[in-house]
């Protein structure tokens, strides 16, 4: 494979991973098990995540095209979080912004910068800290501010992103909760070349085992489908979704304002795209 023809492979199969990088640091604002609780007006979040995503096998129509990627993604993300009333109704307006390094060893590219800055909140109709049940409806906006964005950098895109959520949560018993998230995004036209991505749809189910009142552990699956891409002229360039995903997550206040959170996730099945794994940790701070 030409030097030429094997970077355009390579910069095909990151752009379609920057669609589902994890975690939250593109329009795919990703929830964790109990994100979608609604805490008291007042409340204020400080959240600091720190990734790191790995992948070589990477797959074009259910098939492996590619099995030395070399993708390695480290990131940084500062969220914060406030809780307020509108009305009779709980929202909490939120700033996230992610950065990171990555390296592409097949391309022998490496990126670093600010990624997208992503701005937006959750309105829940129900937050009942007494029974557990609550159900909210998210809006983030993705804006086109981060560094590299034509350079496959996959915390940066040169294209307004929209991501509409709905998250309810339910206990099942003293000991579980069952976390339910149904989740669409939008994707504006790429602004340089005016490529097309049609919508995403994914599918989040948590299942939390509540160790103590302070820590529970959870396993939790994601379906997405959907995103295929097409150049200006409307030539497909990048195959529609239909992807699984598998994360572990311990979570723990280890102080009354602190928690602790750590995860393990892993591609199952992946149609196009990298098939990555990684793990993350999170610091959380209440106040």
């Amino acid at each position: 494979m030409s030097h030429q023809i094997r970077n355009s492979v390579v910069c095909a199969l990151v752009a379609g991973f920057s669609l589902f990088y994890c975690h939250g640091a593109m329009a795919d604002v990703k929830p964790d098990p109990g994100d979608y609780t609604g805490l008291p007006a007042g409340t204020d979040l400080f959240v600091m995540y720190a990734q790191a995503v790995r992948a070589d096998d990477a797959y074009s129509h259910g098939d492996r095209v590619v099995s030395n990627l070399g993708l390695n993604l480290d990131v940084g993300i500062l969220r914060y979080v406030h809780f307020t009333k509108w009305g009779d109704f709980i929202v909490d307006p939120q700033v996230i912004v992610p950065f990171g390094h990555q390296k592409v060893e097949l391309a022998g590219s490496s990126n670093s910068g600010i990624g997208d800055v992503i701005f937006g909140g959750t309105l829940w109709t129900t937050a009942d800290l007494k029974t557990g049940e609550h159900l909210g409806y998210s809006l983030f906006i993705t804006a086109p501010t981060g560094n590299a964005k034509e350079k496959g950098f996959a915390l940066s895109n040169n294209r307004w992103a929209a991501d509409l959520q709905a998250g309810y949560i339910r206990k099942l018993g003293d000991k579980w909760t069952m976390d339910l998230v149904a989740e669409t995004e939008f994707y504006g036209d790429e602004r340089t070349t005016s490529a097309k991505t049609d919508p995403l749809l994914q599918a989040y189910g948590h299942l939390r085992y509540h160790v103590s009142d302070a820590t529970h552990v959870a396993a939790s699956y994601r379906h997405a489908w959907g995103a295929e891409q097409k150049d200006s002229s409307g030539a497909v360039t990048a195959t529609r979704r239909n992807d699984d995903n598998l994360t572990l997550t311990w979570a723990s206040f280890v102080a009354k304002q602190w928690q602790l959170q750590f995860q393990y996730e892993q591609d199952l099945n992946v149609e196009n795209g990298p098939k990555t794994h990684g793990v993350q940790g999170r610091l959380l701070y209440a106040f």
